[in-house]
């Protein structure tokens, strides 16, 4: 397990309106996701994940569910490399531009934390490197 603290980014977001569920999953999976890994790289995101939360899925729960169609999640060392990858010149004409196409900007939710590990790998965790 690693003890170094990142900071876990998280946002929430729902597809543009103008696509259907096949097509907002198809392409944030297949086109977006790779077209964004050299533009986080360069800015030292540590780790990317993609959370389709599909109809499929949201229809095995019995809880009330968020009505998100997804979430991204980016783990940073400090959450300014976070907000300057925004102001480079590839993300302001090329990923925003997809963004655009991909989202329903509007409803976008974000959240930062850091995760406190209690199972990892079907162990209880017993020690902890850092504290919370």
């Amino acid at each position: 397990m690693s003890t170094e603290e990142l900071v876990r980014v998280t946002v929430f977001a729902n597809r543009n309106p103008k696509l259907s569920e096949t097509e907002f999953n198809d392409h944030w999976a297949n086109k977006h996701g790779p077209l964004i890994t050299s533009w986080l790289q360069r800015h030292g995101i540590v780790k990317y994940v993609q959370y389709h939360t599909t109809s499929k899925h949201k229809a095995l729960l019995k809880m009330p569910t968020l009505s998100y169609d997804g979430q991204a999640d980016f783990w940073v060392r400090n959450y300014e490399d976070f907000e300057k990858a925004y102001e480079d010149p590839f993300y302001l004409e090329v990923v925003k531009k997809d963004e655009e196409y991909l989202f329903d900007l509007e409803s976008l939710r974000v959240t930062a934390g850091v995760e406190y590990c209690v199972i990892e790998d079907g162990k209880v965790v017993q020690e902890h490197a850092r504290k919370i």
